[in-house]
């Protein structure tokens, strides 16, 4: 049987149904990254530190998360936020839309747990030695890692974060589960009125090739200038990176 394409299903208000969804997708994504980042370098820093009170309640929540399936965490949210989350949590994300709220909410807590992981692993590759340095010099723990350890670190974050960060992008799809109109839930959606699934599913993969390659690139530049700046820093402060 002969699949006969009819890309005519893109134009018009199906197509501004497809790009709306995108919309709704890099808003996620935005919103879901940026409170995975701050939470993730905040645990990854706490289990660098290995504070003897909160180092093993991070190292329990990320071994939780990470071994827990992220449609799982969505559905989770979605249906027990009004059981556990603080009243007024849980009217604000009524307000901003509970199913976006829910989803972004379950998100950054999953990519969180990967980030912390990340942050470690990049804290742990810089040389001790340079921490010991920065505490002969009399830095307090903010002066170590604003002029230190986070200067080493980033460049080697950047990479894996990037990857984090598409991996994350990808992931907003699963949001459809629960309602949420992203680009996924608009192409089942158009699917369900039009019978052109094949179409649909081809436009909304490019589109999300298109973001994760965009996702990518700024991962590259990010990381060339941060590695710049690094070898900036050596060459003018080589007491300070040197063991």
């Amino acid at each position: 049987m002969t699949y006969h394409f009819d890309w005519s299903v893109l134009r018009g208000e199906w197509g501004l149904l497809l790009l709306d969804g995108l919309h709704v997708t890099l808003k996620l994504a935005s919103v879901t990254l940026l409170c995975a980042f701050v939470l993730g370098f905040f645990l990854g820093i706490v289990r660098w530190t290995g504070n003897r009170y909160l180092a093993p309640i991070c190292g329990l929540y990320v071994d939780f998360v990470r071994n827990t399936p992220p449609l799982v965490q969505i559905l989770f949210w979605y249906f027990s936020a009004v059981y556990i989350l603080p009243d007024w949590l849980f009217g604000y994300m009524r307000e901003v839309g509970f199913q976006f709220a829910a989803a972004a909410f379950a998100l950054s807590i999953y990519h969180a747990a990967f980030v912390a992981e990340t942050v470690r692993a990049g804290l742990n590759s810089v040389s001790q030695g340079q921490d010991e340095a920065a505490r002969s010099l009399g830095l307090a723990f903010r002066q170590r890692m604003a002029y230190v350890i986070l200067p080493q670190a980033i460049p080697i974050l950047v990479p894996p974060l990037t990857n984090e960060a598409v991996s994350l992008t990808k992931n907003t799809s699963l949001a459809m589960a629960i309602g949420v109109a992203e680009m996924a839930y608009q192409t089942k959606y158009i699917d369900t009125y039009t019978f052109r699934g094949v179409e649909v599913l081809v436009a909304s993969s490019v589109l999300y090739i298109c973001v994760c390659l965009l996702i990518e690139g700024l991962g590259q530049i990010i990381h060339r200038l941060f590695s710049r700046h690094l070898d900036t820093r050596r060459a003018m402060q080589p007491a300070l990176v040197s063991e």
